[in-house]
């Protein structure tokens, strides 16, 4: 998709922080957010980024994973990445985000990058990317696994994206 194409063009030779505000600012002001019932029809679906970026509309879910794949075909070591599950204090709801380096925040809630600090209405619980599954107990993080195609539905979207 020539839109994807030319966001990375324009992440190269830049440093992670400003392959972030780029890819963050991106998906932010192009995607309109909406539940996956409206988008697609389904009570529960994680779109691909080229999916996302055609619709024009998605939920945090499909924010977090767009902008995971796009800093990762744009340089940034999947080791510096989490998508992360967690909930919002304020109203309880389930929420995703894209962690960096575990430090900084993308949210789609959110046009700033926020430190995890900042983020005192987030509570981090599961992390996962293609490497593994982490989990956030008070603060601390421990990685559970190395097979993060044990969730079901990372596992499926995996599938669909031929990973």
């Amino acid at each position: 998709m020539r839109e994807l194409e030319n966001l990375l063009i324009a992440t190269m030779g830049k440093p992670d922080t400003g392959k972030l505000e780029l890819v963050n600012q991106f998906f932010n002001n192009r995607i309109r957010y909406t539940t996956d019932i409206e988008a697609w029809g389904v009570k529960e679906y994680w779109a691909t980024p080229n999916e996302l970026v055609k619709c024009g509309v998605g939920d945090c879910e499909d924010f977090a994973i767009a902008k995971y794949f796009t800093l990762r075909e744009s340089g940034v070591g999947d080791d510096k990445l989490k998508i992360v599950y967690g909930k919002l204090i304020t109203t309880g709801e389930a929420h995703m985000v894209l962690c960096y380096d575990e430090t900084f925040i993308l949210d789609n809630r959110v046009d700033k990058i926020m430190t995890v600090a900042d983020r005192s209405d987030f509570v981090q619980i599961i992390g996962f990317n293609c490497s593994g599954i982490w989990t956030f107990k008070r603060g601390k993080i421990k990685q559970t696994t190395r097979n993060s195609k044990r969730l079901i539905k990372w596992r499926e979207f995996q599938e669909r994206m031929k990973i």
